[in-house]
């Protein structure tokens, strides 16, 4: 499905959000979804008239089994380079494990989260060949971090065209906008901060790594759900 013209999302893949973009004949790929998924991309990525080595990049916006889960196998047959914040690159190349949100039993909940991702989903980790940090650009897309879900998060933040590309800092789930679960986010006082400092930037489209996109007035929509959280102090 095209988003606007220049941006897609891959349709076939049910559990997350991939995107396409393409710009004259860059094409970048933004998230790579779960373990399993690479086909489906090139799939998608085929229909729109390119090979898989007309990839140039793949960005993800965090470190999360379903935002990176084939991003080996996209790298191995595209060689592209894949980008990512700096401080998530240890949970994409496997030098870290995914940390959970502060719940109850949260030491068992992790060796079990682990061991799934592991031997069950069978994630094969992915060097990061590019690191970026707040404020970075790749072309036309400025890098914004806004941590808390994971520590690395970021959106993609086209200003020119007016989109914000959020992974999983917002949520878009039957219709409402959310914050992250509080079961995958280590910090929500910082995931909260993160949705306000989206909703100071300047777009009309925002894409999520759950949910459909918005593609008018997401703005205001971000800014809604900003001011609808509770402040740092819990009131």
């Amino acid at each position: 499905m095209e988003v606007v013209p220049g941006l897609h999302w891959v349709e076939r893949i049910w559990d997350t959000k991939v995107y396409v973009w393409i710009e004259d004949d860059r094409v970048v790929l933004i998230d790579a979804a779960m373990p399993g998924r690479s086909g489906a991309v090139w799939g998608h990525v085929g229909s729109l008239g390119f090979p898989p080595n007309a990839v140039d990049e793949i960005w993800i916006t965090h470190g999360d089994i379903d935002h990176m889960g084939s991003v080996a196998a996209l790298k191995a047959a595209s060689g592209a380079s894949v980008v990512s914040h700096r401080a998530d690159a240890p949970l994409i190349d496997g030098r870290l494990a995914r940390e959970l949100g502060p719940l109850p039993f949260a030491g068992a909940y992790q060796r079990v989260f682990d061991w799934f991702v592991t031997h069950v989903l069978g994630y094969e980790p992915a060097s990061v060949d590019h690191e970026v940090d707040d404020g970075d650009f790749l072309g036309g897309w400025q890098v914004v971090h806004v941590p808390g879900h994971t520590p690395g998060s970021v959106c993609y933040h086209n200003p020119e065209r007016g989109i914000a590309i959020v992974g999983d800092a917002v949520n878009h789930r039957r219709g409402r906008l959310g914050a992250p679960p509080h079961l995958f986010t280590p910090d929500m006082e910082e995931a909260r901060a993160s949705v306000r400092r989206i909703a100071t930037l300047d777009f009309e489209v925002c894409c999520f790594g759950h949910g459909p996109p918005l593609l008018q007035n997401a703005r205001e929509r971000v800014q809604a759900l900003a001011d609808s959280l509770p402040a740092a102090d819990g009131k």
